[in-house]
């Protein structure tokens, strides 16, 4: 018998084996109807085939192969490691980048996340991304501890034309920025006005925005409250959704209406 080791190795270092396995585990199915599933050869098929028989990983009914409760054991833990390691590999450099809520988020739900960075040609393609996909929404909520005034133009003509149900969370800090530039406060009255914003009074650890069903992560480190943006994560990933639609209600829940009367206290 292989050691624990080998036995991992054996299914890990091949992507047929996986698939077929994977693909058994999914549906019992014939020889000729995994070939056509997977479109792999008739010779690589029997091979793994008759070696997952000889391991006791499938075996064969009436109506095709199915797998065995002893791969279906290993799938249970072979696959989220697989996934996780797949995660990993898609976030590459931008896993150091992740704001400390998203440290709660299975990496592996992060597999099909799209990441926008810099380039030398647009720096700002992350926030030229982030204002396509907001004129692109129905929807937008977002949770925030600083707001982009760009954005807030976007936000506040699609809220004003009726283009756009505008909601979020914002850190009570930020009032201070208005206070220090009254001209940039004028959509904010029409956001209390809307009872559109709320204010958390705290630290906001994260800058996100909820559209439809897209979420968006700014990506950077901090310098003292300042972040650095590095880019955006984009992910339409359910279970990455429903983390942040349970966060930002975290948040709205403990937080106040915007009111204008106060805005400019000192």
């Amino acid at each position: 018998m292989d050691s624990p080791l080998d036995e991992i190795a054996y299914l890990a270092r091949s992507e047929n084996r996986v698939r077929v396995l994977r693909t058994i585990a999914e549906e019992t199915l014939t020889r000729q109807q995994l070939r056509e599933d997977l479109s792999v050869s008739r010779t690589t098929l029997g091979r793994v085939v008759n070696e997952f028989e000889e391991r006791d990983l499938v075996r064969l009914t009436e109506r095709g192969y199915t797998t065995t409760q002893t791969a279906d054991a290993i799938l249970e833990k072979f696959v989220p490691l697989l996934e996780t390691v797949e995660g990993i590999q898609n976030l590459d450099e931008a896993i150091e980048w992740l704001p400390p809520p998203t440290k709660s988020v299975d990496f592996r739900h992060f597999r099909d996340a799209e990441i926008t960075t810099s380039t030398p040609e647009n720096p700002a393609a992350p926030f030229d991304r982030g204002l396509e996909l907001i004129g692109e929404a129905d929807t937008y909520r977002g949770l925030t501890s600083t707001a982009i005034p760009s954005y807030v133009q976007v936000l506040h003509e699609g809220m004003v034309q009726n283009r756009l149900n505008v909601e979020g969370v914002i850190e009570a800090s930020f009032l201070e920025t208005l206070r220090n530039d009254p001209e940039r406060a004028g959509p904010w009255y029409d956001f209390a006005e809307a009872d559109a914003i709320s204010v958390y009074d705290g630290s906001v650890p994260i800058n996100m925005h909820l559209l439809d069903d897209v979420v968006l992560i700014w990506l950077g480190e901090h310098d003292e409250d300042d972040l650095e943006v590095y880019g955006l994560l984009e992910s339409e990933n359910p279970s990455v959704l429903s983390w942040a639609e349970s966060l930002y209600e975290e948040y709205r829940t403990e937080a106040d209406p915007l009111d204008t009367t106060k805005m400019f206290e000192e």
